[in-house]
């Protein structure tokens, strides 16, 4: 996701939320069926803000999703929603919620119970953080490799909190853990070389992309540890943010976008489960979101 003020606000202003990481691990690798297909909600934001959550859920569900990612808990009006509330609206459309994004605070010690508590009432067992909170702040003294060895252990705590009440937690990347270093090797990589298995891996792929990487390349280093992945496009200036769309550079050349045809048989058998479709424009209509999941459908993949 891309992280800038509206985002975190929009994140952390969010009732708390919770849960990914299972004590035997994330998901079972091997391979296996096709991912469902589900939206990050974030990607229709305003429309959300203006007609209501039933309403955009409504069409979502017509257009063939299966599932939505939460990013905030706001109906018509940006008035937060209750569990009880978001409930009733996903028994209603049949939508499964397939996870939801959360500040890093949230899986805090003092609060991962809370946050816990609020996610299962709506039937939710899969919390991730985006990037943002990750980084370290003005009031950080130490070094930045204690800083990352700081947080290896904090999603280490988190995991094991959230296993004992059948939740898992895991982290999302940008574009900066691919490029940002420490302890001689990428923040992506050492983060996930040094967790736990049970502390899962939700890659945005068209970030890994914009980045200069393979997305494919994490799923065989770090097998067996991702439920779901941000099925999205590069994303740049000029870019339409439709999946199979990564549009032309200033100088009318494509521009390199992500190889879903050799993703899909890579994250099938590392048995992902959901592809959860993101569009970082757009966000008060349904044009962006109905385009990737005609892509997808080309592609036979739901």
């Amino acid at each position: 996701m891309h992280i800038n003020v509206t985002r975190r606000s929009f994140v952390s202003s969010a009732l708390a939320a919770s849960g990914i990481a299972a004590m035997h691990g994330c998901c079972l690798g091997g391979t296996g069926p096709k991912a469902r297909v589900a939206v990050q909600l974030y990607s229709v934001r305003e429309l959300i803000w203006e007609v209501g959550m039933p309403a955009v859920l409504a069409e979502l569900k017509k257009m063939g999703y299966e599932g939505v990612e939460l990013a905030g808990y706001y109906t018509k009006g940006k008035k937060p929603l209750t569990a009880a509330e978001l409930k009733f609206i996903l028994d209603g459309t049949g939508l499964v919620a397939c996870g939801t994004h959360v500040g890093r605070d949230a899986l805090a010690p003092d609060k991962i119970n809370e946050t816990m508590d609020f996610n299962l009432a709506f039937g939710n067992d899969y919390i991730v953080c985006p990037g943002g909170g990750m980084r370290p702040g003005k009031d950080w003294k130490g070094t930045r490799e204690a800083w990352w060895e700081m947080i290896v252990k904090f999603y280490a705590t988190a995991a094991v909190a959230a296993g004992k009440r059948g939740c898992r937690i895991g982290y999302h990347n940008h574009q900066w853990e691919h490029q940002e270093r420490t302890h001689g090797t990428t923040v992506w990589d050492y983060f996930f070389s040094n967790t736990p298995k049970n502390v899962c891996m939700q890659q945005d792929v068209g970030w890994t992309v914009t980045a200069g990487g393979d997305p494919c390349e994490w799923f065989r280093k770090f097998p067996g540890r991702s439920p779901s992945l941000h099925a999205k496009e590069v994303f740049d200036k000029g870019a339409p943010g439709i999946l199979g769309r990564p549009g032309t550079l200033p100088d009318g050349k494509p521009r390199k976008g992500v190889d879903w045809d050799a993703l899909f048989p890579v994250s099938d058998a590392d048995g992902v489960k959901w592809y959860v479709v993101e569009c970082e424009t757009n966000p008060k209509s349904y044009d962006s979101v109905r385009g990737s999941i005609w892509f997808l459908r080309s592609k036979g993949r739901c």
